[in-house]
């Protein structure tokens, strides 16, 4: 099961769409994505991938705009509920799919992959290794990469215990309730630490910054690669 702590994030959506009804993450897109469409020049015809798109938010605000997005999440529950929300608003549903990226590659290569708030939970360097390979195999020669993490840049931590990821904790849920969710982990990385993982699988960093503007932290950590 340790080898399978990031999964505990099928659990959690389990339980707070059973007992809530509501989204974990809410349903508002990350602003920053319009400003690094812009700066990159994707257009329609781009051809886009999400890694652990959680509830859709980021690739449901992509499809209304027309943008060609397929949106992969390790969650299964999550994937159900991309695909209900898809589907009340007449978009297509088979661009959502679970996606293991440490176990399965895609036939495809895609002009853009982004991946919002996934990294930090994976805690494991194998892992990590694979998540950053993997962006690597699936580039088109000139693509490019948008990644963000938690964290400030600076400020290191690795606490998290892999076989606890499932234990269940008490939240506060925004519609006032507290329930009793799965347990997940958290690593926080500094930026020497990102860049190095990012060179290691052959990945240029070729822009940096803290954010803002990821929905439900205070700072990101933002980085967009290219392959080398």
């Amino acid at each position: 099961m340790s080898n399978n702590y990031y999964k505990a994030y099928d659990e959690r959506y389990k339980t707070v769409h059973s007992q809530t009804g509501l989204a974990w993450a809410g349903d508002k897109p990350t602003t920053l994505l319009k400003d690094v469409f812009i700066k990159y020049n994707l257009d329609k015809d781009s051809k886009i991938l999400e890694i652990g798109c959680g509830e859709g938010q980021n690739a449901i605000y992509l499809q209304q705009n027309g943008f060609n997005v397929l949106a992969s999440d390790v969650s299964q529950e999550a994937i159900n509920w991309c695909k209900q929300k898809a589907s009340e608003q007449n978009l297509p549903q088979q661009n959502y799919f679970v996606l293991d990226i440490l176990d399965n590659d895609l036939e495809d290569k895609f002009d853009f992959i982004y991946s919002i708030s996934t990294l930090h939970m994976l805690v494991l360097d194998e892992h990590r290794k694979q998540f950053f390979d993997f962006i690597h195999s699936h580039l088109n020669d000139n693509g490019k990469a948008l990644i963000t993490v938690m964290g400030d840049g600076e400020f290191e931590r690795n606490t998290s215990d892999i076989t606890k990821a499932f234990d269940l904790e008490k939240r506060d849920f925004a519609n006032g309730q507290t329930i009793e969710v799965a347990g997940t982990t958290c690593r926080i990385v500094n930026w020497d630490t990102l860049t190095q993982e990012a060179n290691n699988s052959n990945l240029k960093v070729i822009e940096s910054f803290v954010s803002e503007q990821i929905s439900g932290f205070n700072q990101s950590m933002v980085i967009v690669v290219s392959k080398r």
